[in-house]
């Protein structure tokens, strides 16, 4: 591979990386960060699932950014400096096409990590899990039902009554429950 590909692939991945370890601040929505900043006695269930998630997405972007360097070091180290022609990358579009593979590969990066994230935050959320009780909104706290389904990955149908929603979060929790459930020994869960 000639030298200048090297470094400009290396490029291409820091520039994705740095965008995916921004990502998760750029791209929050305001109220979960609200949520995130509640004070909950027992724990903020909202804010450990914002940081396992962010935690998975860091991963991917200091990856990605690692990767980069190193080609470009590698790029430079073999033959970068005396180099007088481009290699393949020689255009904008043949960059894009580097930045757009890079793009493809982090997204399903990402997607791959959210899963891991989501599961051992249901591994944590349901290590006590027992199916016998039922969830109970709190008369007094109107942000309950939206705090829930955002938890539960679950978005409320247009028109949709309480009690309704209450049915779907109720079946939801039963599914996680029995699928994450009792597979946490202890709060520090190794993912």
């Amino acid at each position: 591979m000639h030298p200048f590909d090297l470094i400009f692939t290396g490029l291409s991945l820091d520039v994705v990386g740095s965008v995916v370890l921004a990502k998760s601040f750029m791209l929050k929505d305001p109220q979960d960060a609200y949520y995130e900043g509640l004070p909950v006695l027992g724990g903020n269930n909202s804010l450990l699932k914002s940081a396992l998630l962010q935690r998975g997405e860091a991963r991917v972007g200091a990856g990605f950014l690692v990767g980069g360097f190193l080609l470009q070091m590698w790029g430079n180290l073999h033959g970068g400096i005396a180099a007088t022609e481009p290699g393949w990358i020689n255009s904008v579009g043949r960059m894009s096409v580097v930045v757009a593979a890079a793009a493809a590969v982090a997204s399903a990066l990402l997607w791959l990590a959210g899963r891991q994230s989501k599961a051992a935050f249901y591994r944590i959320f349901f290590r006590n899990y027992a199916g016998q009780t039922t969830l109970h909104p709190s008369p007094d706290d109107a942000t309950w039902f939206d705090r829930t389904a955002r938890l539960y990955d679950t978005k409320r149908q247009t028109g949709e009554s309480d009690e309704a929603l209450l049915r779907r979060l109720e079946e939801k929790r039963v599914k996680l429950g029995r699928r994450h459930g009792g597979q946490a020994r202890s709060f520090i869960v190794n993912t």
